[in-house]
């Protein structure tokens, strides 16, 4: 059975049966200085692909259901120097934090620019693949240990679940 694709952006109504150009479209729209934050790209239960940041610094992120298990990936990039944190911004309205201002908090190698967002997320849309060109740090024990941490913490996106 083919996947039907979702797309979430963050503002909008969700895009069941989403075209390659409806993504295409909801990338560009979050390199606007004032558009939405967020978006994902679902297919079906048993994949998805996700951005989230503002400013031109982006967190990318894939996952992957197989039976009961997952494994969660995150677009990553070699430093030469120490791998330290850093904090990417995202959501346009947030309970904690000031619009645009919620944190992400990730390492310095796992910031992306809007041209990853968007090759990272085109990609997948039109082949339901990571793309490969990318380097990509498995993140999914993270998710495993963290599981029963409260969904509003801010160490990982997560699945983004729009509020209000």
């Amino acid at each position: 059975m083919e996947n039907i694709m979702k797309l979430k952006l963050e503002g909008y109504p969700d895009r069941d049966n989403a075209t390659v150009a409806d993504v295409v479209w909801a990338v560009r729209e979050i390199a606007a200085g004032d558009g939405p934050t967020y978006l994902i790209v679902e297919l079906g239960d048993e994949a998805y692909a996700q951005a989230a940041g503002t400013r031109g610094r982006y967190v990318i992120e894939s996952r992957t259901n197989f039976g009961e298990g997952f494994q969660h990936l995150r677009v990553c990039h070699p430093l030469a120097g120490r791998d330290g944190k850093s904090v990417v911004h995202y959501r346009q309205r947030c309970e904690r934090h000031r619009p645009r201002r919620c944190p992400l908090n990730v390492k310095k190698s796992e910031v992306s620019t809007f041209a990853e967002v968007e090759q990272a997320l085109v990609h997948f849309a039109r082949t339901g693949k990571r793309d490969s060109r990318l380097q990509w740090r498995d993140v999914t024990a993270q998710y495993i240990k963290d599981r029963n941490r409260p969904a509003e913490d801010d160490d990982e996106i997560t699945q983004i679940v729009p509020r209000g």
